[in-house]
């Protein structure tokens, strides 16, 4: 659900031929999609295993030719990239989210190298999405003592507050989770204040990331057909948005 969520947005704003900058890109999951629609991506990421990883996965599929670039850096430093150099920017995933306190000089640094009325793409971790996981999947240890750090988990209350979370440990990984700022949508809006809002959605209002029913109800055709039919319904309505995993945002820069 996630991925298709991200991608419908992806439909809605990128045309072939365009200048695209996947900031952040990981592995290249969406660096592929937007090459199969026949635009230009420069491929970014901090950590060069994921880039090499990027350019694996985009020769695979056969789409290298629409690769300009493949830059490691920083989304807080564009320094090697002149103004308004693409038609659109993207960060998917929520690079926004890890950068913490550098949140400010990464979206100035989004907005800088799009060009005048280019839309910018972005997806962030959601404050609330977080705060109703221990209700939802029954962690009674969190919501008994949300005042103290359970289990190596951060304490509700302080991130309530302030929307920072700090690491933590990923049993599923087997690693400590990066540390993270967590948005509600007014917020990610605000933080795009020179640009215009074109639209804002939620990711996983209608089932949870990494919910295990997900799997039984794929199975059944008919029943994963009317679950994506009810998310894209669903995940635009104010009271939903920041509900999901992440918040969508389009905007564009006036």
């Amino acid at each position: 659900l996630q991925s298709m969520v991200h991608e419908d947005f992806i439909r809605r704003y990128i045309n072939r031929g365009q200048k695209v900058l996947d900031a952040g890109s990981g592995p290249g999951r969406f660096s592929i999609f937007m090459s199969k629609i026949g635009a230009k991506i420069t491929v970014l990421d901090v950590s060069e295993t994921q880039l090499e990883l990027a350019r694996r996965n985009i020769m695979t599929a056969g789409l290298i030719k629409n690769t300009e670039k493949f830059i490691r850096a920083d989304i807080c430093d564009f320094s090697m990239m002149p103004d308004n150099s693409f038609d659109i920017s993207v960060s998917f995933g929520g690079p926004l989210s890890y950068v913490c306190e550098r949140r400010f000089t990464a979206v100035d640094e989004l907005v800088r190298v799009t060009k005048p009325e280019g839309v910018i793409l972005v997806s962030v971790m959601s404050l609330m999405g977080v705060l109703i996981g221990p209700a939802v999947t029954g962690n009674i240890a969190a919501l008994a003592s949300p005042d103290k750090t359970v289990s190596g988990n951060p304490p509700l209350w302080p991130v309530a507050v302030t929307g920072d979370l700090p690491a933590f440990p990923s049993h599923s990984a087997g690693i400590n989770h990066a540390p993270m700022h967590l948005y509600t949508a007014d917020e990610l809006g605000k933080l795009f204040g020179a640009c215009t809002v074109l639209e804002t959605a939620g990711s996983n209002v209608t089932l949870r990331e990494h919910d295990t029913s997900c799997e039984k109800i794929a199975e059944n055709p008919n029943a994963w057909d009317t679950l994506v039919k009810l998310e894209k319904k669903l995940n635009h309505d104010p009271g939903l948005v920041n509900s999901g995993s992440h918040i969508i945002m389009a905007v564009r820069k006036k």
